[in-house]
């Protein structure tokens, strides 16, 4: 009998989560606009109500979706950020996390190109809540000690560098299948990847480093 009731008490956060995890693959796939409830109610093997239940209605669930996959990023960010304190460690740390993270979550790359495509509707709406704030601050302060240490550029912006960052890692994940094609080379493979993190870390340790 305890087992039951152990069970019973799980039930609602399993139905949630499976709500989540199942959305959060077809938005990725379809879109906001492609996907509908009955879509997700059918995958997820849940009555429809209990999308209403937990999330309201089909924006608030997409809503949901989209801080879990951009709070997960934004935990391996300020991670990162948080426990390398020398530029050289950090810079490869930071670009290998990224590919890494996008790697391990397609349907992160694909639902940031489907938030593109519309103009960053969703994230406006819910924007507050993922404010890029926390990591600037900690990419700031490291900048400045940096510079005081004589060891980076004086002219270094946090947020342009940030952009820098995600973009020459993003693209190996968001223009994967076209650039293979393109270049003849598998930007999937293994091999492919850790010579990307070398040229990215590379690239981005030449920007930031101030000349002797």
């Amino acid at each position: 009998m305890a087992q039951s009731r152990s069970s019973q008490s799980k039930l609602p956060v399993a139905v949630r989560e499976r709500l989540l995890m199942v959305a959060t693959r077809l938005f990725a796939q379809g879109g906001y606009r492609g996907t509908t409830v009955d879509e997700i109610v059918a995958a997820a093997g849940v009555n429809k109500r209990m999308v209403y239940h937990y999330f309201g209605d089909k924006e608030r669930l997409y809503h949901e979706v989209l801080i879990a996959a951009y709070r997960g990023l934004e935990a391996i960010e300020i991670d990162t950020l948080t426990h390398n304190a020398d530029i050289d460690v950090l810079a490869g740390e930071i670009v290998r996390a990224y590919f890494d993270f996008l790697e391990a979550h397609p349907e992160f790359v694909r639902l940031l190109l489907w938030e593109n495509l519309n103009d960053g509707r969703g994230l406006a709406q819910i924007g507050s809540q993922l404010s890029k704030d926390p990591m600037l601050q900690l990419l700031e302060r490291l900048l400045h000690a940096g510079i005081a240490a004589g060891r980076i550029r004086p002219d270094m912006d946090a947020r342009h560098l940030l952009i820098s960052i995600i973009g020459l890692c993003l693209v190996y994940s968001s223009n994967r299948f076209t650039l293979s094609q393109a270049l003849k080379m598998n930007l999937g493979s293994a091999r492919v990847r850790e010579d990307g993190v070398r040229h990215v870390t590379r690239l981005l340790l030449d920007g930031i480093k101030a000349r002797d």
